[in-house]
């Protein structure tokens, strides 16, 4: 209506970015709603924004391509008028009272240009392509939408437009490494954008494309003037259009059939679900299925990286004779890569007799017989038992793949049905904390009145309700740490909300407020869930090879080695595995309840009259 003032939103897409979002969030604070969506990031990127901005609308949302990230964010904004800033993007006084002056003019046009100053090593870039740089950042949603283009996304606008006289400072690289990674990245985006439009290799791309990138750059645009930094830009865009067609190359070559091998619990059936997601990433055209054993199928259903799930039984496994025919059944699918990341005897016979061309597993003593190309574990690295398996796809893809945690996903119809489930049996507007009171048997979890102890601390510190997590072969053991809980601590437990439908178990889990209790396959399961976790690892567990996600007080993890590493020398922790009951009497709740403590505080509401 005219004379109200325009409302602008500021929109950011943002992963990664714990050392930029301060100076961001403030430089944009002009805007009356500021919207970020983060593609879960890993550092403190989230936990920032929540505690510092609250004022902003934060979202989550698994990165695709920076058009779909981008669209969807521009749909979450309430106003018409979006600023659409990168997290390394800074607006100068003089840019900001500009926009104000051209949204407060009732402006004729559809969306407005800015010039950008791309600083390196902390200098600007001078006489440059770089700063020939024009992008549209300020627009009406109702006229402009994002191209389906994979990288460099452009604007559609419907309308005119203007560019605005004040620059915007960039500081997209902080250092030569940053650099790399980054046109790496857009390198990656690119080839896979070229794969979809059928483009081919040939030599011209690998030899004259990157040598006139780096002549253009560097003499024809006078990026020599920028002195070493010039040089040192110069030859990494060179190198980024050489990458961009390897990277395509390797897509144009992946057009295949890979079947990846997991016969194992849970925990490792979830964790390997890793190797499918990182290979569709790098492999979008291949066929990927997944063995696993049926019980462990709910984990991994409705996983959009994988194609197909081959059902492996147990009959199959002490059967010689049926494994020798389920060996063969899978040799009829032709596959080209086998992925084995049991790599036992069995899996190892299935992968031996599948005819694949190139078959991977872990090396041991025996493999060499069923496998072309091992990886050799190391159970001294952190978070060994992701690196392991993304070891794996490295072996067949032959580059350097990141480390992500893997995830469950659930469709809508099942979380409305949790919460109704919920709502039916407990006080919706308290928090929920699942309990994993028992692990898969003695020696996986805390004794008995030690884990009454823990159930006693939750409930005297949060006002949460508490949910027992066993099997129903466990149930007389779950009783016994119920009566060992104070009766204050028993009021507060649902004990008979049993479900033994794995899938709607996933699906209540998702709706708790965290889960505490003994490492395994729910505290994996949460995690992927994105629910937070408080992990008591058994004395014989590694736990440096599980435990993921602990950087910051949303999951924390706890083992005896923690606390007497003395007993562990460097020895690993299976080798105390016929002690471990012994063992488990020196983990008491004293030692780790400040830990307990401080994640009930982080992650749980601090209690003030308990409410029934």
């Amino acid at each position: 209506m005219k004379g109200q003032p325009t409302k602008l939103t500021a929109l950011a897409i943002v992963y990664n970015e714990e050392h930029n979002i301060r100076e961001y969030l403030n430089n944009v604070s002009f805007a009356d709603e500021i919207v970020v969506v983060d593609s879960y990031s890993t550092d403190a990127t989230p936990e920032i924004i929540k505690a510092e901005y609250p004022h902003v609308r934060f979202y989550q949302r698994a990165f695709d391509d920076f058009s779909s990230q981008r669209n969807y964010t521009i749909d979450l904004a309430d106003n018409d008028w979006v600023m659409f800033f990168d997290a390394d993007e800074r607006i100068t006084q003089k840019g900001i009272e500009e926009i104000i002056a051209a949204l407060g003019s009732e402006p004729e046009e559809a969306a407005f240009w800015v010039k950008r100053i791309f600083y390196y090593q902390g200098k600007p870039l001078v006489n440059n392509n770089f700063n020939e740089d024009r992008t549209a950042r300020i627009f009406r949603k109702s006229k402009c939408r994002y191209s389906d283009k994979l990288v460099h996304e452009q604007l559609t606008i419907n309308g005119k437009s203007r560019v605005l006289k004040y620059a915007i400072e960039h500081y997209s690289f902080k250092d030569k490494k940053d650099f790399l990674q980054k046109r790496l990245q857009y390198s990656r985006l690119k080839a896979k954008e070229f794969h979809q439009e059928g483009v081919k290799t040939n030599i011209l791309h690998f030899t004259v494309r990157p040598a006139f990138r780096f002549f253009k750059y560097y003499v024809l645009k006078l990026g020599f003037i920028n002195g070493r930094r010039g040089y040192e830009v110069a030859r990494i865009l060179g190198y980024h259009v050489y990458m961009r067609y390897v990277y395509l190359r390797e897509l144009n070559n992946a057009s295949q059939k890979i079947l990846v091998i997991q016969q194992k619990m849970i925990g490792d059936v979830l964790a390997s679900s890793i190797i499918c997601n990182t290979l569709r990433q790098t492999y979008p055209q291949a066929e990927i299925d997944y063995l696993v054993y049926d019980f462990t199928r709910p984990v991994v259903q409705n996983n959009p990286n994988i194609d197909h799930l081959v059902i492996f039984n147990d009959a199959q496994r002490k059967s010689r004779l049926a494994l020798l025919k389920f060996a063969l059944q899978i040799r009829k699918s032709h596959y080209n890569v086998v992925i084995d990341a049991y790599s036992k005897w069995e899996s190892g016979i299935i992968s031996l007799i599948s005819g694949a061309k190139t078959t991977i597993g872990f090396k041991k003593w025996y493999t060499s017989f069923f496998y072309d190309k091992t990886v050799e574990p190391d159970w001294r690295i952190a978070n060994s038992a992701l690196v392991h398996r993304v070891q794996l796809a490295e072996a067949l893809t032959g580059i350097t793949l990141p480390v992500t945690f893997p995830r469950i996903y659930l469709e809508d119809g099942e979380i409305a049905e949790a919460q109704k489930l919920l709502s039916e049996k407990l006080n919706i507007a308290l928090p929920v904390i699942m309990l994993s009171v028992l692990g898969s048997d003695d020696i996986k979890s805390l004794p008995a009145e030690e884990m009454a102890k823990v159930a006693d601390a939750v409930a005297e510190n949060t006002n949460a309700q508490l949910l027992f997590n066993y099997l129903p072969k466990q149930a007389d053991k779950a009783l016994e740490i119920y009566k060992l809980c104070k009766p204050n601590t028993q009021q507060r437990i649902l004990f008979d909300f049993y479900i033994d439908d794995l899938r709607q178990l996933l699906a209540v889990l998702s709706q708790c407020t965290a889960l505490i209790g003994n490492e395994g396959g729910a505290v994996n399961m949460a995690k992927a869930l994105n629910v937070p976790t408080f992990t008591i690892f058994s004395p014989w567990i590694n736990k440096g090879s599980w435990d993921m996600l602990t950087e910051t007080t949303k999951h924390i993890a706890v083992h005896l080695q923690d606390f007497y590493p003395e007993i562990y020398n460097d020895k690993h922790p299976k080798e105390f595995k016929e002690e471990a009951l012994e063992l488990y009497k020196k983990l008491q709740l004293a030692l780790f309840k400040d830990k307990l403590l401080i994640f009930t505080e982080e992650n749980i509401v601090a209690p003030s009259i308990y409410m029934e």
